[in-house]
């Protein structure tokens, strides 16, 4: 039995784990999905205020009023900035850190340092659409490599805006994450993205890591679920 936190990535919400979290807890493990504050059911919460480090103390206090220990913290995109901070902070309580498509925090570094041109120029155009210029409009599930259609249908429906804020701080990594030396990157082939090729080709070469690729949706625990429960049960097992 082991003890995952799973959490989601950008415009997402706990909501996007519901294909994988039935299946590892008839296996016995212990599953948390938070919805970070701005997101999902939480989204009444959203200001422009909300940046990544409300997003990080929502993460840690997760691990701290649940007195969790041994956690397998897995991160979908944004929430890579999230979970790696988390980390950093408190590495005694994490046995391993699974990511999937996802931005790893670096000290002094933003998620919009690291977007692919393209991606950051389309966000910039939206903002300058709205009179505030701090809420992100959810992309098209097509965009992020979701083929169908009744899957986009029900991912559309579920996606919430975003502050501008949380793409827009920079991390404050301080090393200590370093202390955590199991480590997964899937890498969803489905999204360009030469971030996400470069990381899952180090962590391929790293002696200790693992790197794996998918041929899937940046979304792929919904759209490669049986996949990426097959890594998450790997990582289980390697630290059992």
């Amino acid at each position: 039995m082991a003890t995952f936190v799973l959490v989601h990535g950008a415009w997402h919400g706990g909501w996007c784990w519901s294909r994988i979290t039935p299946r590892l807890r008839a296996a016995g493990h212990i599953v948390h999905t938070p919805t970070m504050t701005g997101f999902g059911e939480r989204s009444h919460l959203l200001t422009k205020d909300v940046g990544l480090e409300t997003n990080v103390t929502d993460i840690m206090n997760v691990l701290l009023w649940e007195d969790l220990t041994d956690v397998i913290l897995v991160a979908q995109s944004y929430a890579g900035m999230v979970t790696t901070s988390v980390a950093d902070r408190m590495p005694e309580r994490i046995a391993a850190l699974v990511y999937i498509n996802a931005f790893i925090a670096a000290d002094g570094v933003s998620q919009n340092d690291m977007l692919p041109d393209w991606r950051r120029e389309m966000i910039e155009e939206e903002l300058k659409s709205d009179p505030d210029a701090w809420r992100m409009p959810a992309p098209s599930p097509e965009l992020i490599g979701v083929k169908d259609p009744e899957v986009a249908a029900w991912i559309t429906d579920k996606m919430t805006i975003q502050s501008a804020k949380t793409m827009a701080d920079r991390a404050t990594i301080t090393g200590a994450v370093d202390q955590i030396t199991n480590r997964t990157f899937i890498r969803a082939t489905g999204y360009p993205n030469s971030t996400f090729d470069a990381t899952v080709k180090a962590y391929q070469a790293h002696p200790d890591w693992r790197g794996i690729e998918l041929d899937t949706s940046h979304d792929a625990m919904i759209t490669a679920a049986d996949e990426v429960i097959e890594v998450f049960e790997e990582v289980a097992a390697s630290i059992s």
